[in-house]
């Protein structure tokens, strides 16, 4: 066990279809080992015959806030450096841009620091509980005129729910519970997403003065969510977002009681997991969730997530 890293042993053997199953592990599978040179990555590799991979390169350990473009680069680099003895060995790999669908094989690399620390050779088949991107880390830089790190967790949970391209959210109308300062109002604007806001805490000015694409701007309600009772709101809503700094519980009956109203399409939610008796009560929160939700539940610890996690559904 390493930061940002646990390996164990099984017991049983375990095959390509082996998932762990947890939501605070954003990338698991199969254990192949490490690797003290790149060359080493044949072997590891060998014992699959024939499979066509994802390379997957990242780092080992991730600060909350993202990697900067310089240590992408780094990566980049070692990608295209692993490919070289791959390619030599007859191990067939996927171009860079090419996203795994449902049931590929993806490879795992993990770096650490430096070029003297092994690499950590993983694999896993992409299933509809794992993300697309290497190390489940979008690419995305937070302004630095965002009002809070809200902006870099919306992002994340877009690029997670697969909610990221504009063409599935442009246009269209979010209700976002807790939303001060502004942090996620802020992305969705800047996506062209018409947003209406809820909380009684001071909003930035500027996310209340910016106007985004197709006109999209924010209407901010600074009420409580038990407030909402006595407010106009629209009969569907495309995008339901909480990031409420409520336990579960209390949460989630605010959550029901507004869906019931709004019928949302989609789900972004935080749930707060303040001490262990909420860590253990995590599967009966998602049970719950699951009998109003718009569809699949897709569950993480994002990067950007701290204490808390991130539940996203739609149809």
């Amino acid at each position: 066990m390493r930061p940002q890293l646990i390996t164990w042993k099984s017991k049983r053997a375990l095959d390509g279809g082996f998932a762990l199953g947890s939501c605070f592990g954003r990338v698991s599978g199969l254990s192949l080992g490490m690797c003290a040179k790149d060359e080493d990555i044949v072997t590891s590799a060998a014992v699959f015959g024939g499979v066509l991979f994802h390379l997957h390169v990242f780092p080992r350990e991730v600060p909350e806030d993202g990697l900067f473009e310089a240590e992408w680069a780094r990566l980049d680099a070692k990608r295209a450096a692993l490919i070289v003895p791959l390619e030599a060995a007859g191990i067939a790999i996927h171009e860079a841009e090419a996203q795994p669908q449902i049931g590929d094989w993806v490879m795992d690399v993990i770096v650490g620091h430096g070029d003297e620390e092994p690499l950590f050779i993983g694999a896993h088949r992409h299933s509809t509980q794992t993300h697309p991107m290497a190390g489940a880390l979008p690419r995305i830089a937070m302004p630095k005129e965002a009002p809070s790190r809200a902006y870099l967790k919306l992002e994340q949970a877009l690029a997670w729910g697969g909610l990221d391209n504009d063409r599935v959210l442009f246009g269209k109308t979010a209700l976002e519970l807790g939303c001060a300062p502004g942090g996620a109002s802020y992305a969705l604007l800047r996506r062209g997403v018409r947003v209406i806001g809820v909380d009684p805490g001071q909003m930035d000015p500027m996310v209340l003065r910016f106007t985004g694409p197709n006109q999209a701007r924010m209407k901010h309600l600074p009420i409580s969510v038990g407030d909402l009772g006595e407010e106009p709101l629209p009969r569907q809503i495309d995008l339901l977002i909480s990031d409420m700094n409520l336990a579960p519980p209390s949460a989630l009956r605010y959550i029901e009681w507004v869906q019931n109203r709004v019928h949302a399409r989609h789900f972004i939610l935080t749930l707060k997991i303040n001490d262990r008796a909420i860590e253990r009560a995590i599967p009966s929160f998602l049970q719950q969730l699951g009998k109003f939700a718009p569809g699949e539940l897709r569950v993480t610890q994002l990067p950007a997530n701290r204490r808390e996690i991130c539940v996203v559904s739609g149809v």
